[in-house]
């Protein structure tokens, strides 16, 4: 009987540990094409903040600038 019951503390636990955060992707915003961008980290940061990600992604001739930053929110996460 107490190894039955000790199979469902794990994944109690678990359940209760993954329900308690709330996980946050992040915004992500493309700004224009790289080759008008030549420098799409820097652009990012000044636009969005110091924790702003900029790559350029080639998709294209040109290729685009994609920024990644945490996003605008009134709630605290812990």
């Amino acid at each position: 009987m107490a190894k039955a019951a000790s199979l469902f503390v794990f994944p109690i636990m678990f359940f209760v540990m993954l329900s308690l955060v709330e996980y946050n992707m992040g915004c992500m915003a493309v700004i224009g094409s790289c080759r008008y961008i030549p420098d799409c980290g820097a652009s990012c940061r000044v636009r969005f903040g110091i924790k702003a990600l900029g790559y350029c992604d080639r998709d294209g001739a040109y290729g685009t600038c994609i920024c990644t930053y945490p996003c605008l929110s009134d709630k605290i996460n812990i």
